[in-house]
């Protein structure tokens, strides 16, 4: 039997090999890893036609209990010139929507025309109650042109919560999925 004897210096080019074979492949396997602190799963994602906004956050800047989170803000256009806002309050203190301003922007962000938002009455936003607007009266939203696809500026006015501008867009409410959606106040459920 023939014995093979290895010198060390053998062994040490053997062992530096494998260990820079194993430093390779680490590099390899975390470069085409996409691992990353800017991938697109941790970036905030919305996904919903509509736009959340925070009203009245706190002195840190995170909302608190006087925060009016307003979650899916739209204009639904059903037709060229006329549509209603759809979106969901929630807050933690009483509070009023007391009007609504805005105007229409272009295709290249000007000011277009002015809306006109017919709040009929101030919208009570009841503390820990999610208000749904299409479950109100209709705010109805008219403009000489109301064109899908683009968006609108417009002024939030709350009684405690002060003002907020915030940039919506206009969505077609005849596509399939908001086809079905109108405003329709829900029947008092008090019946004695």
């Amino acid at each position: 039997m023939k014995q093979t004897v290895r010198s060390s210096a053998t062994r040490r080019v053997g062992m530096v090999g494998r260990i820079a074979g194993i430093c390779a492949s680490a590099g390899l396997i975390f470069g085409l890893s996409a691992c990353g602190f800017d991938v697109q799963t941790l970036q905030t994602y919305q996904p919903a036609d509509g736009v959340d906004v925070n009203v009245a956050v706190g002195k840190d800047g995170k909302p608190d209990a006087q925060t009016i989170k307003v979650r899916g803000l739209m204009i639904l256009a059903k037709s060229d010139t006329s549509g209603f806002l759809s979106a969901t309050f929630t807050t933690g203190a009483d509070d009023q929507l007391t009007g609504v301003t805005g105007s229409t922007l272009t295709a290249n962000d000007s000011e277009g025309a002015a809306l006109k938002v017919d709040l009929k009455a101030p919208v009570q936003l009841t503390p820990g109650e999610a208000l749904v607007l299409t479950k109100q009266d209709e705010i109805k939203v008219t403009a000489d042109k109301l064109q899908p696809g683009l968006n609108a500026n417009l002024t939030l006015t709350f009684a405690n919560a002060g003002s907020e501008q915030v940039t919506v867009p206009i969505v077609d409410g005849n596509n399939t999925t908001y086809r079905s959606v109108s405003p329709s106040p829900e029947a008092s459920s008090a019946t004695s």
